[in-house]
């Protein structure tokens, strides 16, 4: 059966953007070839610095053959007294290319129409993908698109050819002026120019003949063969330490998270370097160990995020002064190669230990002030102003987090200092390095800062993407959280609210983080204290236009998106929670995150475990829910005087909801869901007996009011838990 290969030739593509279009060229492809009504085995999608490809194995010669029906003119218009076609009719049984003898009159319910039976004409494969072509590629969205010459298409960057073949066939279509062939390019430097391709089933290999291994897959393959290789040949010499590969927590190789992990391995250089390099070239370097005093992470951040080097480690973990770097191309002048790595390196770490040296000589206390002259944003001041709000909200969380005072008193020095790395010489060099270094300085520069002090400047970014660790002291945590939850108030304050894909703030991935670090902390916080103590600060700092409640209900929502979006895509420890139950969950109220989340996780393992008796008790629990909405009991006491003795159902859920309430509502205190679950379902079957035999809604209205009262007793109790109502009944 016929192979199609599409191959989209453009510049050279930055790393990030493959996890991006990948997917996306698979997916609307595989779309593309069944709307073309072409059958095929598999798609498959490459990706090179230079080039995009699309691959159908087994296509189909032939459109499947295919009929659909047309609804025409209302009978009475189509046909005449005698009967006879109309030019109506005629001229919609021209339009559609079938003989007007054919044409149907059915009867619909909205009388009788003419119908047409319309035969597909059967397309070879080729001239089928011709016209979808164009739209396949102009639909694939990159995280940023470029214009180039006076065309108006936008993609990742300019393309350059483009080449399309079913077996020998060209595929003919244009695009912007490019015209689909049979030509491609091979490697710029090793095979430059452009070839042929006779046949879509010589595509890899005729470019494997002109040094491009088109297979991404098989590129990453062999550099990780590479590395393994001269790591192999580094432990035979007898330096006494075992030489490995530092793994790379994937820091800033995970721009678009979700994407990428679905497609990339856990080291994300590695990736990085699959898709700079169409023939990958390894080779072991080494710098002066004489660098090996400047902090680790300097030394990590120059070599793997800035160099795209992979740094090694002896048997202990410490760095050693060496690393392996990936060309693109062969073996050729490869020793000329290194010396410009370590020539680059050996500059760049020179730069690096001058800015520490500077940096040394300023405790970070000094540099607070300096916080003044670094913009946080044009409408929301300075870094300074920042770390001012930051600390407000974490003296707030402090409070409620129960610490003590020696903790309080280091959490808001944290707090003043968190920033203040920004204006170190380092951090302008290298970005990356805000918050490390600021630890490093922390406990380098005398006065020294207390450990817990120092490691809550380190953590406090985290988590930096999705999948990175939260903090792990306690005081990072809540520092972290005051931190985002600044950042996601003050930009929410001044319209900056995330819309569609863009999100210039990651306020997204800052709410994201808040409702991780609540959960997977154990910080039993209230958000919305902390909401209203940033936007105190910001009232005195600047002018903010929307009234500060409607601010407050702003900031809760976008925090409940996010919450409802971890605990029903299965980031949550203890799994994807069924987004019923996350509402129902929600739905009672989530100011404190973590409680919400243990609201959600006992009515997730309830459906789990008992799932039979878990839907009954939500019926019974719904019922008094229902028909006491809208009624306000909190001052109508329930008084049993006017309880119907000849109706014992109705004391008898009294008496039973008052011995049980007092443990509920410990227990609910307490955070244990699934035990005050379990108590409340013990009322199930007197709750279900009450409403078969008592009318709630009693024409007496002393007695109605005392019955509704009731039932909004034992409403408020299931309230602790959830809005039962909404929890969908199988």
């Amino acid at each position: 059966m016929p192979r199609f290969v599409l191959e989209i030739g453009t510049e050279e593509l930055p790393p990030r953007f493959f996890p991006v279009v990948l997917p996306q060229l698979k997916t609307h492809g595989e779309e593309m070839l069944r709307r073309a009504r072409l059958a095929f085995r598999e798609a498959k999608v490459y990706g090179t610095p230079r080039r995009l490809a699309l691959i159908a194995e087994d296509l189909a010669e032939r459109q499947a053959p295919h009929t659909r029906e047309e609804r025409g003119p209302s009978a009475k218009v189509a046909f005449d007294a005698e009967g006879k076609a109309t030019k109506a009719a005629l001229g919609f049984a021209r339009r559609l290319g079938v003989d007007p003898a054919a044409l149907e009159r059915r009867e619909t319910g909205q009388g009788e129409y003419v119908f047409a039976v319309v035969e597909e004409p059967e397309l070879a494969a080729r001239d089928a993908l011709a016209p979808l072509l164009p739209g396949l590629i102009t639909g694939l969205t990159f995280p940023k698109t470029m214009r180039w010459g006076t065309g108006k298409l936008r993609f990742g960057r300019p393309i350059r050819w483009l080449l399309a073949l079913v077996d020998a066939e060209v595929v003919e279509f244009e695009l912007e002026g490019i015209k689909s062939g049979r030509l491609t390019r091979g490697h710029p430097v090793l095979a430059e120019g452009t070839f042929e391709v006779n046949n879509a089933r010589e595509y890899e290999e005729a470019l494997r003949k002109r040094y491009v291994e088109v297979d991404d897959w098989q590129r990453q393959e062999g550099i990780k063969k590479q590395l393994d290789s001269i790591v192999r040949d580094q432990q035979k010499k007898p330096v006494g330490v075992r030489w490995e590969l530092l793994p790379d927590p994937m820091q800033r190789w995970m721009f678009f998270e979700s994407v990428a992990q679905q497609m990339t391995s856990s080291d994300g250089l590695l990736m990085q370097t699959t898709f700079l390099a169409e023939w990958p070239k390894s080779a072991l370097g080494h710098f002066d160990p004489s660098f090996l005093k400047l902090p680790r992470p300097v030394l990590i951040e120059e070599m793997r995020h800035v160099q795209c080097y992979f740094p090694l480690e002896d048997e202990q973990g410490g760095l050693l002064p060496s690393f392996i770097a990936v060309r693109d191309g062969g073996d050729e002048d490869l020793g000329t190669v290194v010396a410009g790595w370590e020539n680059v390196l050996r500059a760049k770490l020179m730069d690096a230990g001058y800015f520490y040296e500077q940096d040394l000589k300023t405790p970070l206390a000094q540099r607070v002030e300096s916080l003044k002259g670094v913009v946080f944003q044009e409408r929301l001041g300075s870094m300074y102003d920042k770390a001012k709000r930051v600390s407000v909200a974490a003296a707030a969380a402090a409070e409620q987090d129960g610490l003590s005072d020696a903790e309080c008193k280091w959490l808001d020095q944290a707090a003043l200092l968190c920033k203040a790395d920004l204006t170190t010489e380092m951090v302008t060099e290298l970005s990356g390095l805000q918050g490390v270094m600021g630890r490093e300085y922390a406990r380098r520069i005398e006065p020294h800062e207390p450990d817990e002090v120092a490691e809550a400047i380190g953590e406090h970014y985290r988590p930096r993407f999705a999948g990175d660790e939260i903090p792990q002291s306690r005081l990072g945590q809540l520092l972290a959280v005051a931190d985002k939850v600044d950042s996601i108030t003050a930009c929410l304050a001044v319209g900056l609210t995330p819309t569609g894909s863009a999100d210039p703030y990651g306020l997204r991935r800052e709410a994201m983080g808040v409702v991780r670090i609540l959960i997977e902390g154990d910080h039993s916080l209230s958000v919305r204290s902390l909401v209203e103590a940033v936007l105190r600060s910001l009232y005195e700092q600047t002018t903010v236009q929307q009234p500060r409640e409607k601010l407050v209900e702003e900031v809760m929502d976008f925090l409940r998106q996010r919450l409802e979006a971890y605990l029903s895509q299965g980031d949550v420890p203890f799994g994807r929670v069924r987004y019923d139950l996350v509402n129902a969950a929600l739905a009672v109220g989530f100011n404190n995150i973590w409680d919400a989340a243990q609201r959600a996780r006992a009515l997730q393992q309830e459906t789990q475990f008992h799932s039979h008796d878990f839907q009954l008790t939500s019926i019974a629990c719904t019922r008094p829910m229902n028909i006491s909405r809208g009624f306000d009991g909190r001052d109508v006491p329930v008084a049993p005087n006017l309880f119907d003795n000849g109706m014992p159902a109705e004391s008898a859920l009294w008496r039973a909801y008052e011995q049980v309430e007092p443990e509920a509502r410990c227990l609910a205190d307490q955070g244990e869901y699934a035990e005050c679950l379990r108590l409340v379902s013990g009322l199930r079957h007197l709750i279900d007996t009450f409403f078969d035999e008592v009318l709630v809604m009693d024409e007496k209205e002393d007695v109605r009011r005392n019955r509704l009262a009731m039932c909004w007793q034992l409403s408020q109790l299931f309230r602790r838990i959830a809005d039962f109502s909404l929890i969908v009944q199988a």
